[in-house]
């Protein structure tokens, strides 16, 4: 996810050819800037998630938080946004390192160094929970297989979701994986304009095939987790990112902070009515899965313009929100993994023998404290280690 990438510092807001050596500094201090209020957008995602799992974890748990579930419930949006953020960075990337040598292997090894550490040592946290305590409850039915293999989302869409219990939220990491797999590819075979045409037609493909298979088939499941179904949030992304770039043929993005107040407003006004029509922020909805998901990207790259153009970047330069932004990666792949045995194991429900408000407030510091120790962990020990080693693929 952009839970994972970060920007080329001197590569964001900028065009090949159109930075002259007298503004080259302030083109660096805009980018360092933008570099900032990405990563706090990155921390309202993952915020978004861990709000939407927590209150989903506490309501399962205490009858009494269901009236306050609701204020949550709307968190899923967080994954789209990640999604977004990884169509617009991925893209950049890639674009900007278009023409370079080892395009491919640099690119890959890059993904490699970020990602594969913190995901692959969950599966083998997933394989000692397994060897230490196989009467958890909490696994699943469907073979880890696919979750070494990055398939973990097409076996939810046929085998609904639960397949992987702790891991199920492991379905977004498939779809960027996937996006990851292809994308490189489309970006160096064709033009930039040809490139922008692709994620073009991803952006109007997607809700089609959403509304095809909500038509005709009863199976949310699929629609949500497919990465065909889900296309549209990574290309928008990447239709923005294309679009700020290519020199004289780019526009600025001053030149669309108007079309991203309009296109933004548009997009959360129609989310909201659609929600008061409905009385449900679910995304299994027949709206949601025919045009909200749509509608949900369209907001998440108008704020991706609005935090290089307004002064709305000072609110996504926040210390707190960079903060989670910068842990986000492990906290998604985290969160519900120690959650669900916090609230949901047997043992631990034994514990707390008990449903009131204070055995609530327990458990929530125990989750979030024990969430914070891993993540950081992680990251200091493990994931920082790997990182030192990008700079030998550039």
């Amino acid at each position: 996810m952009a839970l994972f990438t970060r920007f080329p510092m001197a590569q964001v807001g900028s065009h090949r050819g159109l930075t002259p050596p007298a503004v080259a500094v302030h083109a660096t201090s805009a980018a360092h800037s933008q570099i900032l209020a990405l990563d706090g957008i990155r921390g309202v995602a993952i915020l978004l998630v861990l709000c939407y799992h927590l209150a989903r974890s506490l309501a399962a748990e205490f009858d009494f938080v269901n009236r306050f579930h609701l204020l949550a419930s709307f968190g899923w949006v967080g994954v789209d946004l990640f999604f977004v953020l990884s169509g617009f960075l991925i893209t950049g990337i890639l674009y900007d390192s278009k023409g370079h040598t080892h395009f491919f292997k640099n690119f890959y090894v890059r993904r490699a160094l970020r990602i594969f550490p913190l995901y692959f040592s969950a599966l083998f946290f997933l394989l000692l929970l397994r060897a230490v305590w196989p009467d958890l409850g909490l696994y699943g039915h469907a073979s880890d297989v696919w979750l070494w293999l990055y398939l973990t989302n097409f076996v939810i869409a046929v085998h609904d979701y639960g397949a992987f219990g702790l891991m199920d939220h492991f379905w977004s990491l498939a779809i960027e994986e996937q996006f990851y797999m292809l994308w490189p590819f489309v970006v160096f075979s064709l033009s930039r304009r040809g490139a922008m045409f692709m994620a073009l037609a991803m952006c109007i493909a997607a809700p089609l095939l959403r509304t095809a298979f909500a038509l005709t088939q009863d199976n949310p499941a699929a629609i949500y987790v497919l990465s065909p179904m889900r296309m549209d949030s990574l290309a928008m992304g990447a239709l923005l990112a294309l679009a700020i770039r290519g020199g004289a043929e780019g526009m600025a993005p001053e030149r669309l902070r108007l079309p991203a107040i309009w296109g933004g407003g548009l997009a959360v006004a129609l989310l909201l009515l659609t929600i008061l029509v409905t009385r449900n922020v679910s995304p299994h909805t027949l709206p949601m899965e025919t045009y909200g998901f749509s509608l949900v990207a369209m907001a998440g790259a108008a704020t991706i313009v609005l935090s290089m153009t307004t002064s709305l970047r000072h609110v996504f330069e926040n210390g707190v929100l960079r903060w989670f932004g910068k842990y986000s990666y492990g906290l998604y792949v985290w969160h519900p993994i120690l959650w669900m045995i916090i609230f949901h194991s047997d043992k631990a429900r034994a514990l707390r023998n008990g449903e009131g408000t204070a055995e609530m407030i327990a458990s929530v510091l125990v989750a979030v404290l024990a969430l914070l120790a891993f993540v950081m962990a992680s990251w200091h020990l493990m994931e920082s280690q790997f990182l030192k080693l990008k700079g030998r693929f550039q």
